[in-house]
């Protein structure tokens, strides 16, 4: 079963570092295929990508492809070396980064709501503090 895309922080995630032109030596865009992408330096996902990220990405590359699976990404044959992994809702497009950017955002506006909400309750739990100690220092 190939699952939709949703707006997941692993879709999120793999978007931007495939979409970043800084990453290109070690994972980017297929040229031929705008519905997939290709890892070109397997050791540098590791350490560069893989490590930063694992929390979303997975620790290691078999996490990683497992993720990549379990989201319905589906492997394309390639030579040695070079993996490709393709998704039909996947797509280097305009329309897509404007997507995951307005996902991303209201994720981030999401967090701030709570944290917003996180305040004001800390700044009521402190009040209340406040109350109670000026009534036990009236009665001392």
């Amino acid at each position: 079963m190939i699952r939709k895309l949703s707006t997941s922080s692993f879709y999120i995630q793999l978007y931007q570092i495939v979409d970043d032109r800084s990453s290109d030596q070690i994972i980017s865009w297929s040229k031929s295929n705008n519905n997939s992408f290709i890892i070109w330096d397997l050791k540098k996902l590791r350490s560069d990508i893989l490590s930063k990220y694992s929390s979303v990405l997975g620790r290691n590359l078999t996490e990683f492809v497992a993720k990549l699976r379990s989201h319905g990404f589906r492997s394309v044959v390639k030579g040695p070396g070079e993996l490709e992994f393709s998704h039909d809702d996947f797509a280097r497009s305009p329309l897509m980064k404007k997507m995951m950017v307005k996902a991303l955002s209201e994720r981030i506006e999401k967090f701030d709501a709570q944290i917003k909400a996180m305040k004001c309750r800390l700044k009521a739990k402190k009040a209340s503090l406040n109350v109670e100690n000026l009534f036990q220092n009236l009665r001392i």
